[in-house]
């Protein structure tokens, strides 16, 4: 028993307390088809590094943008404490060498952690491009281009995807360690990855609510079997 529980790689999943259950109830339902046992990690239950074998950052609110001197909104609402948790586990899995995968405002962290920072307003024209209604946001899809050399094309077998990204931030200048890996049509960074072999792969789009596609199924099982 105890050698078949060692083979479940043990996924840390990052989310607000108290918030955000939908979208940790997805993301856990997509780790544990790909072979891995979710763990939540919050504020509240911040975890210590021997818990988990690999670090999931998920989508939420804006990052702080005083954590890459930005200008702070005073209409928006920041969660000060899941971005202190966040930043620590980002670093903290990187000096380990822990498996990291970045979903929509988790790559934008991961890319602040780095040292990089963010386009704190998407163009109005790309914007106006975005549905309105829940409906449009469920069906939404925009091509990304992928290097052919990347991990993310080598993951998903293609350097073109259908992808349902409609965020209002994005990473401008990579991270310390970290390049470019994908792109929409207008330039906007889509994914960015390790510039060496570990396994840290930040996306802007949301693979856990596409896991009917084989393709979105796959990012999730490189990433598990990466952290056994």
């Amino acid at each position: 028993m105890a050698g078949r529980e060692r083979q479940t790689p043990r996924i840390g999943i990052t989310k607000p307390d108290g918030q955000d259950w939908l979208v940790f109830l997805s993301l856990a339902l997509s780790v544990r088809l790909a072979g891995g046992k979710p763990v939540k990690v919050t504020p509240t239950l911040p975890r210590a590094p021997g818990d988990i074998d690999g670090l999931l950052l998920s989508g939420g609110l804006d990052v702080n943008p005083h954590l890459y001197e930005g200008s702070t909104d005073p209409a928006r609402r920041y969660d000060n404490a899941r971005d202190a948790l966040e930043m620590a586990w980002a670093r903290q899995a990187w000096e380990m060498e822990l498996p990291v995968l970045a979903i929509c405002r988790g790559c934008q962290l991961l890319n602040v952690s780095r040292g990089g920072d963010l386009i704190q307003s998407i163009d109005p024209d790309v914007l106006e491009t975005y549905p309105s209604g829940p409906v449009g946001y469920a069906l939404y899809r925009k091509p990304i281009d992928i290097e052919p050399e990347s991990r993310l094309a080598s993951i998903t077998g293609a350097t073109r995807l259908q992808v349902n990204s409609l965020h209002r931030r994005a990473v401008r200048q990579p991270g310390d360690g970290l390049r470019v890996t994908a792109r929409e049509s207008h330039g906007g960074i889509q994914a960015v990855e390790a510039d060496d072999d570990r396994f840290v792969l930040g996306v802007q789009f949301h693979p856990e609510l596409m896991i009917y596609r084989g393709d979105m199924r796959a990012v999730f099982r490189a990433f598990v079997s990466a952290c056994r």
